[in-house]
């Protein structure tokens, strides 16, 4: 059985834990506009142990975005799209045609309540805590099986997903220790959980070729008239951890704050689990031992820590306030992930309504 691991990497490139912030929310009837163009390279990846190993070429850019909102002075509701959309993508696999990830993550749907804060219901002003409850909406993914003749022919084809296009549901958690008005450290928790099993072959290539694994294996070239086989993967769920320390300094003649953060983050994707039904002869027989094999040879999990230096500067005086945050994610150590390099930017719009 094929192992997942040649398209684990791309769930954990780009994470809601892009959005991750603070404990802080939204003032009352005040919303921001984000755009954030993401840039992913990487030629090496972490194996079973840990070690560097070297791969294909990856390029990514990546365009997302989000809309918040202050319902009141504690609650504040989000629309997050991370990943967005992959304006150029490349993976360098040896030869023509040309391996891409033209695709688009799913949309995140929440609310931030903040429980104890300045005008939380728990008053204080020595920490913050907050949580966020939602859910991931499924947007369609590529057509592997049409991707799959795109490469026969020799044309550009989509390589694997950038994201789950499944349903999900999960709970953000945030914990702000105030030091001074200057720096706070930032206690962040994200878990996903997918209730919802997903379409094998909507996954990419690789897992597109288990089918053709199958057959070969049982002398087939393809299944007598009726007979099905079908795959579905459980994806389980997506656990993240992270602590920042954030220094922040305001100068209230120019009206301009001056934000700069060192996120220490990791992020946790258990393997991921075919399972296989059959119906005729044929397919319930290729099903069970296909399901044995899955068995007998899991995929493993998915871990990987990375450090997220960045800087942001806000210019409250503007006619419109805009934010400018910049980001580089350094990936320390992992096991069976990708070890990519990604710089974003956010731009950041303030309105009130």
């Amino acid at each position: 059985m094929k192992k997942f691991l040649v398209f684990v990497f791309v769930f954990m490139i780009l994470s809601t834990a892009l959005f991750a912030e603070d404990a802080k929310v939204m003032p009352a009837r005040t919303g921001r506009v984000y755009l954030a163009p993401t840039l992913i390279f990487g030629s090496s990846s972490f194996d079973g142990n840990g070690e560097r190993v070297t791969t294909p070429d990856l390029f990514m850019f990546n365009l997302g975005a989000a809309v918040e909102y202050g319902i009141n002075d504690w609650i504040t509701a989000a629309i997050q799209w991370v990943p967005g959309f992959n304006i150029m993508s490349e993976y360098k696999l040896p030869g023509p045609p040309t391996a891409r990830f033209r695709d688009m993550g799913d949309i995140f749907v929440g609310a931030k309540m903040q429980l104890m804060g300045p005008n939380a219901p728990l008053s204080s002003n020595a920490a913050r805590i907050a949580i966020a409850p939602g859910v991931k909406i499924p947007l369609p993914g590529p057509d592997f099986e049409e991707q799959a003749r795109n490469a026969a022919r020799g044309n550009d084809y989509t390589f694997a997903t950038i994201d789950k296009h499944v349903f999900g549901f999960g709970l953000r958690s945030y914990f702000d220790i105030i030091v001074n008005e200057n720096f706070f450290i930032n206690l962040y928790n994200e878990l996903i959980l997918y209730p919802i099993k997903g379409d094998l072959k909507d996954v990419g290539l690789p897992a597109l070729d288990i089918y053709q694994d199958i057959l070969e294996q049982a002398g087939l070239t393809e299944l007598p008239s009726g007979n099905s086989l079908r795959g579905e993967v459980n994806y389980g769920f997506d656990l993240t951890f992270e602590i920042e320390p954030v220094f922040t300094q305001t100068f209230t003649d120019s009206r301009i704050q001056i934000n700069a953060g060192l996120p220490f983050n990791l992020s946790y994707s258990p393997g991921l689990k075919p399972t296989f039904i059959g119906s005729g002869p044929f397919g319930t027989a290729l099903a069970t031992g296909a399901n044995a094999n899955a068995l007998a040879n899991p995929n493993p999990s998915s871990i990987l820590f990375t450090v997220r230096p960045n800087v942001s500067a806000f210019f409250m005086g503007m006619p419109l306030p805009m934010e400018f945050k910049a980001s580089y994610f350094l990936p320390v150590w992992g096991q069976n992930t990708m070890a990519n390099h990604t710089f974003s930017f956010q731009v950041r719009a303030y309105f009130r309504i």
